[in-house]
């Protein structure tokens, strides 16, 4: 069964709505930003025919993560689709040593009063073990992230 959560923050006043969507559909940024320990990347192609996304007739990028993380260096692949004015979506499928995972993220620029905020759900789609560690692991490192997506 997948484990959810979601992580909210704010959007500082000093810091535009587009501002923040940029920071998101700069490609190389979200990797950077998102995995942290990163080791490499390299883009496998745009537009698969698989994507869910290609669908609803919006553009996507895949490509191929190394990282290293607690359980060890693992090679995934991340598929990108820019939603315009809103945000990012983002899909994860990789084998980690202790099985086959699958991480969907949906981060929203929401506008409201007093702030806008920052929005992210995030699905994971893994063992009972694995959705546990990773869920721990988004909610405790995501916030951080989410403050690199607003220092524009």
């Amino acid at each position: 069964m997948p484990s959810e959560t979601t992580i909210t923050t704010p959007i500082p006043t000093s810091v535009s709505r587009d501002a923040v969507l940029a920071a998101l559909h700069d490609h190389d940024r979200y990797i950077r930003t998102t995995c942290p320990q990163l080791i490499n990347y390299a883009h496998v192609s745009s537009n698969p025919a698989t994507s869910t996304t290609r669908e609803e007739g919006l553009p996507c990028e895949v490509y191929e993560v190394t990282d290293k993380r607690p359980i060890g260096q693992t090679t995934f692949r991340l598929t990108l689709t820019d939603r315009p004015g809103e945000g990012i979506d983002a899909l994860i499928e990789g084998k980690a040593p202790t099985g086959s995972m699958t991480i969907r993220s949906r981060f929203r620029v929401l506008e409201g009063a007093p702030q806008s905020t920052l929005e992210e759900r995030v699905a994971i789609d893994s063992n009972m073990l694995m959705n546990k560690m990773i869920k721990g692991n988004v909610e405790k490192s995501h916030p951080e992230q989410h403050q690199k997506f607003m220092a524009c």
